[in-house]
């Protein structure tokens, strides 16, 4: 799919595929993330190299670290709904026979991971994996440290939840996988304290600035405190989608305080 092409989306407006960085067109893969009319690829959002760069150096960069938040961002429902609203029932969680790629609580109640999820810790994975068995291979994603900030109200769970996930890492489902927890080879903070708190361990262990931090959070006022602190901040309200993804890429690095996506999901304070 070349960059110089006009196409047609699945709901009949136009896109075209966008070099972010600028300065020429690119051939994108075929995994691709809509963004308004723009459609980008997972795996060439934070594409950089020489010379077409020169003259765009707020968008030379790629985040150091990539943080999601867990409840309501990579799955639902939220740990509090299960306490209140299904009994407590939740541990030990268990594959969901009628859906073999996502879970149930002890009660028989479904736990999902929501919009993208699976895409994008795939690709973040096998970017890992490939540098691992190639030194030589350079991407933007094998070298990111991938992490979690979550305040659930069962971090037990949680940690459960993440080593159950199975994500697949080809098209044939049924062939090799991993579990969620695997995609995670950063910082983990799943604390009760405040996420300004957990981002100010992120980076005295990562060793990185407020700027290198790429992170996805489903709640607003957490989005809106965090990036007062210069953090690449994307607000999710439905979870991690291609859409949001892609914002994310687009506008990393912004560190000015606001909020990727408030605009778009109607969050403008």
């Amino acid at each position: 799919l070349k960059s110089t092409h006009l196409r047609q989306n699945h709901a009949g407006s136009s896109y075209r595929p966008f070099n972010v960085y600028g300065g020429g067109m690119k051939t994108y893969s075929n995994s691709m993330a809509w963004i308004g009319p723009y459609r980008y690829s997972f795996t060439s959002i934070f594409m950089s190299s020489g010379q077409e760069n020169q003259n765009q150096h707020s968008k030379n960069k790629y985040p150091k670290v990539i943080v999601f938040d867990l409840d309501g961002c990579l799955w639902t429902p939220e740990m509090y709904e299960i306490n209140f609203f299904m009994g407590a029932r939740g541990s030990p969680f268990t594959i969901d026979p009628d859906d073999v790629l996502n879970l149930q609580t002890v009660g028989g109640e479904p736990v999902k991971l929501l919009g993208d999820v699976r895409s994008v810790m795939r690709e973040l994975f096998l970017c890992r994996q490939k540098k691992k068995n190639d030194d030589e291979y350079e991407h933007e994603y094998s070298n990111v440290k991938v992490g979690i900030s979550s305040r659930t109200d069962e971090p037990d769970w949680a940690r459960e939840l993440l080593q159950k996930f199975p994500v697949p890492l080809d098209d044939d489902q049924s062939q090799q996988q991993v579990t969620l927890d695997e995609i995670f080879n950063g910082p983990i903070e799943i604390a009760k304290d405040s996420k300004v708190e957990h981002f100010y361990r992120i980076t005295n262990q990562c060793k990185v600035s407020m700027e290198d931090i790429l992170f996805f959070d489903n709640e607003y006022g957490n989005c809106k405190s965090v990036a007062a602190l210069g953090v690449t901040v994307v607000y999710c309200p439905d979870g991690v989608t291609e859409e949001v993804w892609g914002m994310g890429a687009a506008e990393f690095p912004r560190s000015d305080g606001s909020v990727v996506g408030s605009e778009t999901y109607g969050r403008g304070w």
